[in-house]
C-alpha cells in the first residue's frame, strides 16, 4: 500500500535540487530510556526514527499510520457507506422508519466511541 508523503518529504519532492536533499546531520545524546521511547513511538506510528525526529524537532504534525488507525479508517468509510445505503433506503420509501434510526443512531454512537478513543489517545 503506498503511502503518501508527509509534508517534509511532499516539500523535498516537488522542489527536486540539491539544496532540498538530507545532507546535513545533526548529532545529539539520549538516554537508552528515551531512544527507546523514541524508537517506540516511530514503529506505532509507522515511521523511520529519523523522520520522527525530524518532525518534531521541525515541530510538524506527526502523522499516524499504524494498523489501529488503518483499520479506524476502513470503517470509518465502511460507516460513510452505510449512511449513504440508510439515505437511499429513506428516499426510496419517501419517509423515515425505525431500520433507518436504528441504523443512525448504532453509527452515530460508533462515531461517537471512535472521537472519544482518538481525543483521549497517549499520543502527543
Amino acid at each position: 500500500m503506498n503511502r503518501k508523503p508527509s509534508a517534509l518529504q511532499n516539500n523535498r519532492l516537488r522542489n527536486n535540487n540539491q539544496e532540498e536533499n538530507l545532507t546535513e546531520r545533526i548529532t545529539f545524546r539520549l538516554t537508552s530510556v528515551e531512544r527507546n521511547q523514541l524508537v517506540k513511538k516511530a514503529k506505532d506510528r509507522g515511521l523511520k526514527l529519523s523522520l520522527l525526529c525530524r518532525l518534531i524537532v521541525m515541530r510538524r504534525k506527526i502523522p499516524d499510520h499504524s494498523p489501529q488507525t488503518r483499520q479506524w479508517l476502513r470503517d470509518l468509510i465502511g460507516m460513510k457507506n452505510n449512511i449513504n445505503q440508510i439515505a437511499r433506503h429513506t428516499n426510496t420509501i419517501k419517509g423515515f422508519d425505525g431500520w433507518a434510526e436504528d441504523a443512525l443512531q448504532f453509527i452515530a454512537s460508533e462515531v461517537d466511541k471512535a472521537k472519544n478513543i482518538l481525543t483521549n489517545s497517549n499520543y502527543e
